[in-house]
């Protein structure tokens, strides 16, 4: 299975950052990683055009899981998720996990596991840390 991993962020440097620590931990030709922060002008901000570009980009990847951090970025992937192709919203997943930690755990189970149910588990949990308060 190939995923595609969609990060969003208001900024562009945050989901370059998080696309280059990931880049260095997992080596996978199964999984593509795709930085989406910031506007089309390189602002703070999100566009839903970025994601949907990104999704006709990588036209034969099975499988699209979304990583947003808040507000806006939250709202324009879901947003993007409407603009896209019926055939192409049956593979597009928005992932209820933390933007860093999510997609890190998403990467590198998607890596070495076809079973999306347990990449996307895997995202979930990822933030959780225990702590005691």
């Amino acid at each position: 299975m190939k995923t595609s991993l969609l990060l969003l962020s208001h900024s562009k440097e945050i989901t370059d950052g998080i696309k280059k620590m990931i880049e260095q931990m997992q080596t996978s030709s199964e999984v593509s990683i795709y930085s989406l922060g910031g506007t089309a002008d390189n602002e703070i901000g999100s566009d839903p055009t970025k994601i949907v570009d990104a999704v006709n980009e990588a036209a034969e990847e099975d499988t699209f899981l979304v990583f947003a951090d808040i507000g806006s970025a939250i709202l324009n992937a879901e947003m993007a998720q409407d603009m896209l192709e019926e055939e192409q919203q049956n593979r597009y997943y928005l992932v209820d996990a933390p933007l860093v930690e999510g997609a890190f755990a998403a990467a590198i189970t998607a890596g070495t596991s076809n079973d999306l149910e347990q990449v996307m588990s895997e995202a979930k949990k990822a933030g959780k840390k225990d702590w005691d308060s």
